[in-house]
């Protein structure tokens, strides 16, 4: 599986919506115009209104959908400070304008409550702190041979090998180096149709795939331009390597 947990995402949309629910429940309640309530949220007279209003929800679905370390004390620091905001509610104040709190916001807090005791659970926080139990964020391998060459920081002589799989953090690739490289720093250099990178790597381990000893590696980039630039020659290599599929099957 390639996506987030789907409550996940739902309860993230809701949050990142909850602005416009908020809008549709005057409507709906007030039979005013949309522009005649749009206007008078606009005039909120104060930073706090407005940002709890417009952000303070949508900064809680942001988060929810990170699922990186930073992402969890954001998220309950937003529905803590919600659950304070609606119980210090004073009637018919913004952003509700209304005796209490509006039922679709009042709903999502609901969410959010069983979803803070849901996360005290440890093995349910475990994907915010921990990146390898984040199972949706895993790239595709694909097993394909392309020439490459490298170099070892312990050494400057460059190098011919062979990559037998890759992914876009990392690949396998074959090496006449001793067990002793393990944990080294090595330049790289993959050439794939038209398409040529240069990546600084880890390598990692020392094993055998299809019968050929050679080495595990973890790129290292060193920018994001080099992450997206990476990402085009692994779309390259995805169709390659579906075409080649597809043709074993049909012979």
């Amino acid at each position: 599986m390639k996506h987030r947990p789907l409550p996940f995402v739902i309860l993230a949309i809701l949050h990142l919506i909850e602005p416009l629910l908020k809008i549709a429940y005057f409507k709906a309640t007030t039979h005013f115009p949309v522009i005649d309530i749009v206007e008078n949220i606009s005039h909120l007279n104060s930073s706090r209104a407005v940002f709890e209003f417009w952000l303070l929800f949508p900064i809680g679905g942001l988060a929810l959908l990170g699922v990186k370390k930073w992402s969890y004390p954001v998220f309950v620091s937003v529905q803590m400070y919600s659950i304070y905001s609606h119980l210090n509610y004073e009637p018919f104040t913004w952003p509700y304008a209304s005796s209490t709190p509006q039922w679709p916001s009042l709903f999502i807090l609901g969410c959010n409550i069983a979803m803070i005791i849901y996360f005290l659970l440890p093995e349910i926080r475990k994907p915010f702190f921990n990146k390898e139990d984040r199972w949706w964020e895993h790239r595709e391998r694909y097993t394909i041979r392309i020439p490459c060459s490298y170099s070892l920081s312990s050494s400057n002589a460059l190098k011919d090998a062979e990559v037998l799989n890759i992914s876009h953090s990392g690949a396998f690739i074959t090496l006449p180096e001793s067990e002793a490289i393990c944990g080294e720093k090595m330049i790289v250099n993959i050439t794939f149709i038209n398409d040529n990178i240069c990546l600084n790597a880890k390598i990692i381990s020392a094993h055998e795939f299809d019968d050929e000893v050679g080495f595990g590696i973890a790129f290292e980039y060193d920018n994001i331009w080099e992450k997206l630039y990476m990402t085009k020659i692994m779309k390259l290599i995805s169709r390659a390597a579906k075409k080649h599929h597809a043709q074993q099957l049909a012979a």
